[in-house]
């Protein structure tokens, strides 16, 4: 494997790329603005709010597609400082890539694409990506990286918790599909 700056060329084969994800669990999230529960009853509390995630078991594992579309992603690709493309044995053997875009107002870098060809997940390709764009954010000074996960996408919520990365946050409605997105950071030493 060979990880190397994306060019233009390189920008077709990314969108081509499947991003779908299999899943056997989800994230659910409960809570409520106001209110806080005490020996079964709710009690109205001004000024606080309380979100509980619970990891739930699927029924059945099931297929999650990627929640942008290819114009979404192309911006997205658009707008990062840095993409870079993990390649096999061919320079046109797309195996996965990573983005990078500085937020420099608040000294973090964002990751807000990550992906991996279906057929070569779980051999490390994402971990070198991953260590590739750390890199990058370290020796441009940043303090820490931030991705945001979908709540379905329990792969890719074990993969951050495992590479050392912190539930930092949430947002509702996040996606085109009103999903809720987890935020994840990881503290840059």
């Amino acid at each position: 494997m060979h990880i190397r700056a994306a060019d233009l060329a390189d920008v077709e084969h990314i969108l081509a790329l499947d991003h779908s994800y299999l899943t056997d669990h989800v994230w659910q999230m409960s809570g409520s603005p106001g209110m806080r529960h005490t020996a079964g009853r709710a009690l109205a509390m001004l000024g606080e709010y309380t979100a509980i995630f619970r990891l739930a078991r699927l029924p059945r594992q099931m297929q999650v597609p990627y929640p942008h579309d290819t114009r979404t992603l192309r911006r997205i690709l658009h707008r990062c400082d840095h993409v870079w493309v993990a390649l096999g044995s061919s320079s046109s053997d797309l195996m996965g890539y990573i983005g990078l875009a500085w937020v420099p107002w608040q000294n973090t870098g964002w990751i807000p694409c990550l992906a991996v060809a279906p057929a070569l997940r779980r051999r490390g390709i994402a971990t070198q990506l991953l260590k590739t764009a750390i890199a990058q954010a370290k020796s441009d000074g940043l303090h820490s990286v931030t991705m945001d996960v979908q709540t379905k996408n329990y792969p890719a919520t074990r993969f951050c918790q495992t590479r050392g990365f912190r539930l930092a946050g949430y947002s509702d409605n996040y996606y085109s599909a009103s999903d809720i997105a987890l935020f994840f950071a990881y503290r840059i030493r």
